[in-house]
């Protein structure tokens, strides 16, 4: 029975998005939904569990960090916001900024 009951929990949680994504499988899915040419270069980097993705085109740049929990974005959030540096949006495991497309690929991606 308590098997039957954590098997249907995971199930639910899936089913309704609960889960965090992982830094590769977002960056396959952005890359999967930028138009052409909106991106000059990208550098990807993961140390410790969480993964940086900068984003450049034309001068501007869009920041993608993905934390391995929910939980570990807040507590990043609020650090900046400590600092003085709160300028990220977050969704789910992800803090975001930089805007235009490939900000919209991302929201799309996590959400």
């Amino acid at each position: 029975m308590r098997t039957a009951v954590i098997a249907l929990l995971v199930a639910l949680t899936a089913a309704c998005g609960g889960g965090s994504k992982s830094g590769a499988s977002i960056r396959t899915c952005i890359d999967h939904h930028l138009p052409a040419g909106a991106v000059d270069r990208v550098f990807a980097s993961t140390e410790e569990g969480v993964t940086s993705l900068n984003y450049f085109h034309n001068g501007s740049e869009t920041d993608v960090t993905i934390f391995k929990s929910a939980a570990d974005a807040v507590d990043a959030e609020e650090a900046e916001a400590r600092l003085g540096d709160a300028h990220d949006r977050r969704i789910k495991n992800v803090l975001y900024s930089g805007g235009g497309a490939i900000e919209a690929a991302v929201v799309q991606c996590v959400k």
